[in-house]
């Protein structure tokens, strides 16, 4: 299985687990008298082993994630970087809006920051966002799932 299979994998096995959970929760309680329309006993045992199954599937992806390279750093190391770069574009992108003026009659505003050099950097950071994400997605289809 490929690591990418593997995270499609994990993401499943999350939704089952909401899906299990959302069976469950009206089969907890009946009225006197009535039964539930699932047993809630088969419901938790599922529950169990589909929670197994996603805990053996998230130590593989990061088993595979520290033992893979790419670009001379541990895969783990760049979906690190892939995050901090998405951070730090939304954060910006919202510091820039924060900057733009909109001069309602309220005398002479300006920007306290250089929104010219807050764009370039954006724009180098999302660069540098896809950039990553790319090759992150190449390695996630081309890297067999550890053991």
């Amino acid at each position: 299985m490929k690591l990418a299979e593997g995270l499609l994998l994990r993401a499943d096995l999350l939704k089952k687990i909401q899906h299990l959970l959302n069976r469950i929760r009206p089969v907890l309680i009946v009225t006197d008298g009535k039964s539930p329309q699932e047993d809630p006993t088969k419901l938790l045992a599922q529950l169990r082993k589909t929670n197994q199954d996603l805990e053996s599937i998230i130590v593989r992806i990061n088993k595979t994630n520290n033992e893979t390279q790419l670009d001379g750093a541990s895969l783990m190391e760049a979906l690190a970087r892939r995050d901090s770069l998405k951070l730090l574009s939304e954060n910006l992108r919202n510091i820039r809006q924060g900057a733009q003026i909109n001069n309602g009659g309220y005398g002479s505003q300006k920007a306290t920051v250089d929104i010219k050099a807050l764009q370039i950097e954006i724009d180098q950071t999302g660069r540098a966002f896809r950039d990553i994400d790319s090759k992150i997605q190449e390695v996630n289809w081309l890297t067999e799932l550890k053991e």
